[in-house]
């Protein structure tokens, strides 16, 4: 109670102190207490004198109370490097800044001090293995041999860069409780260098903002061959879907002709009529969702989008949503990815399985975001699922948010047969095969009701068949046969006809589960399916 009176007493009286009376004076006169003077005053008399030693003093004072006060590993280790290093400036940057990705690069050396035993880490044996980020039937990849690793929690690095010398300490959050050891969002670098010879600018050193200015532009830049990816709170470059996108193009995508028309339009023609949103006053953001059972070409339909954006003469980057679940939770993810989106826009931001990213939790916040109560200028967004019905309809049914729907329904006929046709002209080298091409329209007839993943499926498990047997061929002499009995003679043929046979009971057997599951258990919940 007496500090708070203090308080209020200075806020009153803050006038005194322009009429004369000295600090003890002014105390006196705010407290006329016999005898003692109370321990406020004792301690707003040691403040007063505190600014008679200096201001210095005593601000080093309340940064020491800080750290007796907070607990934190950053401010405990910044404060040993500080006295333990007295010649050196000590700057702390997260570990998203990349220092040891850019050396990993090849822009910088970064030596792990491992000999003095002087780190706290975890050996691990990783056996040989290829990259991440490659594809595991990528014939040339270069495999990651077997050895030791050091996963390390908190050890110190010589760093040389640009004819400069550094010490380089890492810090991983929370290594003690078996936490994830390298998230970028939750680690720490302290990077060190001498005063002397260095320029120091504000208290900091020149050299230590150009490295992490270095570092910052390398980590952060999309290179030409990365695709950046949203999952576990953080963003990364990913070479594989790059690659994978790469090998993808509208020839490749099986759909009904206007649907794919209007899509190219829509998607292709909003990053060519900036100028035409903003003659109409119009903001130049656009959404669209892509929903429709699984398998039926949305996955296909994205790649052959981002391919065609990539491969422009001023190329469009693709930001590449796969999950806000994280450690920081959802709406911290939502924030992080739409702040991506406006840095780098313009761009396209996908978002797989929309209704599993957006629940009721976030739902509000992310509608805030897409709003664009910070300009969404240049940002084109595409939303996939499976299950449109289980979207908000603030959502679904709110043009300025996602504007369009494209339903991608079960193939027709034509789309069936044009399937078939292209699976034939990848065959066409293979002489093990014989697929005549009136067998596309026969297959076609077949396989009413299959999505494209299961007319993949049927080709894919039939050809399998046919490596494990002899292959049968036809004579010439059978072209001029019925059709029926030219393909009764054709091994794929009847191989084709029971695989489809039995996926057929497969798909039955599958919507009969479904059916089961609404009738027993109420809506199915929200499924991290993938783009289907």
């Amino acid at each position: 109670m007496k500090a708070r009176s203090l308080v209020r007493c200075i806020r009153g009286n803050t006038c005194s102190f322009t009429k004369g009376l000295t600090p003890r004076q002014w105390l006196q006169t705010t407290f006329p207490e016999s005898g003692r003077s109370p321990s406020c005053i004792k301690d707003t008399q040691r403040f007063a004198s505190s600014t008679s030693l200096g201001i210095e003093h005593a601000n080093a004072g309340v940064f020491q109370d800080l750290r007796t006060a907070y607990k934190s590993e950053e401010l405990n280790i910044l404060q040993s490097l500080q006295a333990r290093y007295p010649d050196w400036t000590v700057t702390m940057t997260p570990a998203s800044t990349g220092l040891l990705e850019f050396a990993n690069a090849g822009h910088a050396v970064a030596k792990l001090d491992i000999e003095s035993q002087k780190l706290v880490s975890r050996l691990k044996y990783e056996p040989a293995k290829k990259p991440e980020d490659q594809d595991e039937d990528e014939p040339d990849a270069v495999m990651k041999s077997a050895g030791f690793r050091e996963a390390v929690n908190f050890g110190r690095y010589d760093y040389h860069w640009n004819n400069k010398s550094f010490i380089v300490y890492l810090l991983c959050e929370n290594w003690g409780e078996n936490a994830p050891t390298h998230h970028l969002d939750k680690n720490v670098y302290f990077i060190l260098t001498r005063r002397d010879g260095d320029e120091i600018t504000k208290g900091r050193s020149s050299a230590v903002k150009d490295l992490i200015s270095a570092a910052s532009s390398h980590t952060n830049a999309v290179h030409e061959e990365d695709v950046l990816v949203f999952d576990d709170d953080q963003w990364k470059k990913n070479t594989r879907l790059w690659k994978s996108v790469q090998q993808i193009g509208w020839d490749d995508v099986i759909l009904d002709p206007t649907l794919k028309k209007a899509l190219l339009q829509d998607v292709e023609g909003f990053f060519e009529q900036e100028h035409d949103y903003k003659q109409f006053g119009v903001a130049w953001k656009r959404g669209i969702i892509l929903h429709g059972l699984p398998g039926n070409g949305k996955t296909m339909t994205v790649k052959a989008l981002m391919h065609g954006l990539s491969s422009r003469p001023k190329p469009i980057p693709t930001l590449y949503v796969k999950s806000a679940e994280g450690d920081y939770g959802e709406i911290y993810a939502i924030r992080k990815i739409f702040k991506k989106a406006r840095n780098m826009s313009p761009c396209l931001l996908v978002f797989e399985d929309l209704d599993s990213i957006i629940t009721e939790k976030s739902r509000s916040f992310f509608l805030n975001e897409v709003d664009g109560l910070e300009s969404n200028d240049g940002i084109m967004m595409i939303g996939s699922t499976n299950y449109l019905e289980k979207l908000d309809a603030g959502i679904t049914k709110r043009p300025s948010r996602f504007d369009r729907k494209y339903h991608f329904d079960l193939p027709g006929v034509a789309e069936r047969t044009q399937y078939c046709e292209y699976w034939r002209s990848k065959m066409a080298e293979n002489q093990a095969v014989d697929f005549p091409a009136r067998m596309c329209s026969a297959i076609a007839e077949i396989t009413d009701g299959f999505s494209f993943a299961y007319l993949q499926e049927a080709f894919i498990s039939s050809l399998l068949v046919l490596v494990n047997s002899q292959r049968e061929g036809v004579s010439d002499e059978c072209s001029q046969k019925p059709v029926s009995e030219i393909l009764e003679s054709v091994v794929l043929w009847r191989v084709m006809n029971k695989q489809v046979e039995m996926l057929r009971n497969e798909i039955k057997g599958s919507r009969k589960s479904a059916e089961d599951a609404m009738k027993y258990n109420g809506p199915r919940p929200a499924a991290k399916a993938g783009f289907a």
